[in-house]
């Protein structure tokens, strides 16, 4: 049987680009799977749409990255797996939130409150919303690459905590143990590509290290505004069926709660295979 013949098509965008011809009868050869792995470091954020529910394609697909790392909230582990967590709201059963606020409703990068965040997270649809249910996403490599060469070089060697539920609004399960505060960079290094990017975001920086309060806050307040400037965004709309695969070193994500229907999507989070620095 032939090689999948894959095409990548940069989205009409600041970044991300959308993938067509894969196959989810069959598994991705080491050359498609290249280039669908260069497309994520290219243009940080990827969508693979009409792709079946089959959880072991997507396990296999997701553990191709790196090992799969299961989510915190262990109560929201799917039945298949622990490296798949179920992410829902508006259903009445057990897998669903019910939070003040749905999750992921807030600017962050996932695992960025561990000592070894996450280098990249999938999202797969399986119940949308007929209208809402948005994921925003930002850029990091281009917040930091805009920032003024003052800021640059005020951050330059700083590090900040990133906190579980820090500053998520009522988004945040209460988790069985307290975690420990993580200290990352501010900048950190993609250790693939190279690239720059501003490692903060306001759901779980919490403070930067080694200043005053206050500077701390006026500072990271001036950065948050920053990075969400509309040119380093990109706003998904969501199809059915689809996957979304999102470089966690280089970008922030927040879900847009302005649904009421049913919301269901199956993450999964690639662990930190190399620390950036």
């Amino acid at each position: 049987m032939p090689d999948q013949t894959l095409e990548v098509r940069p989205l009409d965008g600041p970044y991300g680009a959308e993938i067509f011809g894969v196959d989810t009868s069959r598994t991705l050869s080491d050359e498609d799977f290249t280039l669908v792995h260069q497309a994520m470091l290219d243009h940080v954020l990827i969508i693979l749409s009409e792709i079946d529910e089959s959880h072991d394609w997507l396990l296999d697909f997701g553990r191709r990255f790196g090992p799969l790392v299961p989510h915190a909230l262990a109560q929201y582990h799917h039945p298949r797996s622990s490296d798949l967590s179920i992410i829902a709201a508006n259903l009445e059963t057990a897998e669903a939130r019910k939070t003040a606020k749905p999750a992921g409703s807030f600017w962050h990068s996932d695992l960025s409150y561990m000592a070894r965040p996450s280098d990249a997270i999938f999202l797969y649809s399986t119940i949308i919303p007929s209208s809402g249910g948005d994921t925003m996403t930002a850029n990091m490599f281009l917040a930091y690459e805009a920032l003024p060469s003052a800021m640059k070089d005020r951050i330059e060697g700083l590090s900040a905590l990133h906190v579980w539920g820090w500053n998520t609004g009522g988004a945040s399960p209460a988790l069985d143990k307290e975690l420990p505060a993580a200290e990352h960079p501010m900048v950190r290094v993609h250790p693939e590509t190279g690239r720059r990017s501003l490692f903060v975001s306001p759901g779980y920086t919490m403070k930067i290290v080694g200043i005053e309060a206050q500077e701390s806050d006026d500072l990271l307040e001036a950065l948050f505004e920053h990075a969400v400037r509309p040119e380093f965004q990109l706003r998904h709309k969501w199809s059915l069926n689809q996957l979304v695969g999102l470089d966690n070193r280089a970008s922030m994500h927040c879900a847009v709660a302005d649904y009421t229907e049913p919301r269901r999507m199956l993450r999964m989070i690639v662990g930190c295979t190399e620390q950036a620095v």
